[in-house]
């Protein structure tokens, strides 16, 4: 069962903006970056087919605390917690470093609540319970995991 995920990447010249700074929306990409590995490592996509039955995961809330900035060249490590997993949507909490050698730099906290749909023919969206197969490889993380460090 999966609660934890890392995503790792390396920040790209056209992410900062004229200070050489991470223009702040990107965190919310990073976030996003992270979001779909996490789902793909466990065998699916954040717009996948379960028995004949299309998915997608809307966001419901996105929130992001900056903490320190973040420039080109900078390796990042985007730690994914599950914070909290409900029948049709699931919390997310994530951790932003600045990785450096053995030293990890706090760069930024976001959450994003992201709710499962079904995908009607007609393009409309409905509210739909997480597929068990997916449901039962996500649990949610202890309590001491989701404050940063």
């Amino acid at each position: 069962m999966a609660w934890q995920f890392i995503f790792k990447k390396r920040v790209e010249f056209c992410e900062t903006d004229m200070a050489g700074i991470v223009h702040f929306s990107n965190f919310f990409r990073y976030m996003e970056m992270a979001e779909h590995a996490f789902i793909r490592s466990l065998g699916y996509s954040v717009h996948t087919e379960i028995d004949g039955c299309r998915y997608g995961w809307p966001r419901v809330r996105a929130e992001c605390d900056y903490r320190q900035p973040i420039r080109f060249e900078d390796e990042i490590e985007v730690e994914l917690l599950v914070a909290e997993k409900k029948a049709k949507a699931i919390e997310y909490r994530f951790h932003i470093y600045k990785a450096g050698g053995d030293a990890r730099i706090l760069a930024g906290v976001g959450t994003i609540v992201s709710v499962c749909v079904a995908m009607q023919d007609d393009g409309a969206m409905k509210s739909a319970a997480i597929p068990a197969v997916l449901a039962d490889q996500i649990e949610t993380a202890p309590a001491a995991a989701l404050s940063a460090g």
